[in-house]
C-alpha cells in the first residue's frame, strides 16, 4: 500500500501514523459467530458431516417415507463451503477495496471503525449471496422431500442470515 502526500502539512504524518496506530491490532472476522444449533449447522455445511443411522432415525425417516436401504449405516452430508469458498470467490475484489479503504482511514478521510464495519458488511454481504447461489453438490432427494426446495444452503433463511461480521 502506498500513500502519498500532496500537501505539506507538518501535522499530516502524525495524523497518519494516529491512523495506523488505530488499525494496527484489530482483528475483523466474518462468518456464522452463533453458538448452538445455528452455529452447528453452519459448521456441518462448511466442512460436511458424516451421522450414523441408529434404528431410531431409521423407524423415524420410515415414518415420514424416506426408506433407508438395510446397508445404509451412515448419511453423509456432504461439505458446502460457504464462507471460505465465498471469500475466495471475492477475496481479489474485497482486497482492493480493503487497500483503498485503508488509504483513506490512515488519511483521516473515514473513522477507522467505519472503515472496518463498511468492509465486514461488504464481504459478509458476498458471503451471503455466495451461499444464496450455491448450487452445489445438490441436496439428496429425501432433503428435497423434507424441506420442500433444491437449493442446498437455503432453507427458512436464518443460517444465511446469521453471516455477520466481528470487530475486535
Amino acid at each position: 500500500m502506498g500513500v502519498k502526500i500532496r500537501r505539506r502539512n507538518p501535522d499530516l504524518l502524525k495524523d497518519i501514523i494516529k491512523h495506523a496506530r488505530a488499525i494496527d491490532g484489530k482483528t475483523m472476522r466474518v462468518g456464522v459467530m452463533e453458538d448452538g444449533e445455528l452455529g452447528m449447522i453452519a459448521h456441518v455445511h462448511e466442512y460436511g458431516c458424516d451421522i450414523q443411522v441408529t434404528d431410531k432415525m431409521r423407524g423415524y425417516l420410515h415414518s415420514i417415507g424416506i426408506h433407508l436401504k438395510k446397508e445404509t449405516t451412515v448419511i453423509r452430508i456432504p461439505e458446502r463451503s460457504f464462507i471460505r469458498a465465498g471469500f475466495n470467490e471475492h477475496e481479489a475484489g474485497w482486497r482492493k477495496k480493503a487497500d483503498e479503504m485503508i488509504k483513506e482511514a490512515v488519511t483521516g478521510n473515514i473513522p477507522v471503525d467505519a472503515m472496518f464495519d463498511m468492509l465486514g458488511l461488504e464481504l459478509a454481504g458476498k458471503i451471503q449471496e455466495f451461499a444464496r447461489d450455491l448450487k452445489s453438490p445438490p441436496n439428496s432427494s429425501a432433503t428435497v422431500k423434507l424441506k420442500g426446495s433444491s437449493n442446498p444452503l437455503v432453507d427458512t433463511g436464518r443460517m444465511i442470515g446469521a453471516i455477520k461480521h466481528e470487530v475486535d
